[in-house]
């Protein structure tokens, strides 16, 4: 939201956007609504997930760390006998997907978008590039272990960060001179890892996010918002701070994005 609320600043409209999890919200939200910023503001979250709290070690207090571990269990008791802590919630977020878009398809939209998802059953990445909007929203927000995956033919469709974080050749695809990535990614923890899950959390962290390096190093620019604290996936509450990061990182890049879109079009 807030790298869009940049560009418009400088007067820049998106050719194209391809969004993964939220950021294909944000982008399908952007193409269907003039009021999109507005729109995506005031989306009614009070019916989804909350964040579980940080990790034990993180915050001071015997009874903090009582209910950071209650919350911790009650989550993975979800995953382990239905699909999550967010499945209660599946109705609502359909139903804020669905106002966010107003029904309408992908292809509709003010300029092309793509959205991605991850197909759980082949392992592979899907493209959606039209169709219900809304639908495909969910597919590319679902995040396992936390919201249910949605079949889709042969596929069963989940969050599309699994499969490829900065899918910049698709961006490519529309012809762009200049493609333009976020990394909305934030720094490592600097606290140890004290026990067993801690380790297995921080192996799978470290992973994506080498991963992501590798794949947004193929995009012709990268912004980088810097977040002034850690902001939990499932903390709505925070949408004003990552506008304000998303706002940051567009001036601080603003003269080499200038610079390549004058190169662009010599």
């Amino acid at each position: 939201m807030g790298v869009l609320r940049g560009l418009e600043s400088l007067g820049l409209v998106p050719a194209g956007l391809v969004g993964v999890s939220m950021g294909a919200v944000v982008a399908a939200t952007w193409a269907l609504r003039e009021d999109w910023y507005r729109a995506l503001v005031a989306m009614e979250t009070s019916g989804f997930p909350r964040p579980l709290g940080s990790l034990p070690g993180e915050r001071p207090g015997a009874l903090d760390r009582l209910r950071e571990w209650s919350g911790l269990a009650r989550a993975g008791w979800d995953m382990f006998v239905g699909w999550g802590v967010g499945a209660p919630a599946v109705p609502a977020g359909e139903a804020a997907l669905k106002d966010l878009t107003r029904g309408g398809r992908l292809e509709d939209g003010r300029a092309p978008v793509a959205v991605v998802a991850t197909d759980l059953r082949s392992g592979g990445r899907v493209v959606l590039e039209a169709g219900d909007a809304a639908g495909a929203l969910y597919a590319s927000a679902a995040i396992p272990g936390v919201l249910p995956p949605q079949p889709r033919g042969d596929a069963l469709l989940a969050d599309g960060a699994s499969a490829d974080l900065a899918p910049v050749d698709v961006a490519r695809g529309f012809g762009c001179p200049v493609v333009v990535a976020v990394d909305p990614g934030q720094s490592l923890q600097r606290h140890d890892p004290k026990t067993g899950f801690e380790a297995l959390l921080r192996a799978v962290e470290i992973c994506q996010l080498t991963h992501a390096h590798l794949r947004f190093e193929e995009a012709d620019l990268v912004i980088r918002p810097s977040f002034r604290r850690t902001i939990d996936t499932l903390d709505f509450d925070a949408r004003r701070e990552c506008v304000a990061a998303g706002i940051r990182g567009v001036r601080a890049r603003r003269e080499d994005l200038l610079a390549l879109l004058r190169s662009a079009s010599v």
